[in-house]
């Protein structure tokens, strides 16, 4: 999985990914994520999430504190979604953390959202007990070398 910055060359393409119609509710679209992350830059990064030549997801990043890389937004697009690109693209989000010196990665998720809810638990991340907006809240230490015990 590769990831790269959202630009004038890939932005149409990133706003038309799109989740299925039952998980609509739980993500908010990609060109709201965009917006805000041009509301709120630097500290907010939209990237593109690559599987070879072919854009499969979005995912935007947020740097408030010197030890947690916030995800704030993560997409698989519906049409490549079962494929375990979900699972390498938290994978290399938690390289751009560790490669930052970051310890942690963190998210919130609409509550229900059962299949995310799996995915970040597979991949290691916890409820934290705390609540942000209305959505739990989970965080994912992270190993200095092996972001999951048992590779990827």
């Amino acid at each position: 999985m590769r990831l790269e910055p959202v630009t004038e060359d890939n932005y149409r393409a990133v706003i038309d990914l799109e989740v299925h119609e039952e998980q609509r509710g739980f993500v908010a679209s990609n060109l709201r994520s965009i917006a805000d992350a041009w509301i709120h830059r630097p500290k907010m990064q939209p990237l593109a999430m690559y599987s070879g030549d072919d854009l499969v997801g979005f995912t935007l990043l947020h740097r408030d504190e010197p030890h947690d890389l916030h995800i704030v937004r993560f997409m698989i697009d519906r049409r490549a979604q079962g494929r375990g690109l979900g699972r390498k693209g938290l994978a290399a989000i938690a390289d751009i953390a560790r490669s930052e010196g970051r310890t942690q990665l963190s998210l919130s998720l609409v509550p229900g959202n059962a299949v995310a809810h799996g995915l970040y638990g597979a991949f290691g991340f916890v409820e934290t007990g705390e609540v942000d907006g209305g959505e739990v809240v989970m965080r994912h230490d992270l190993a200095p070398t092996d972001h999951l015990a048992g590779g990827q």
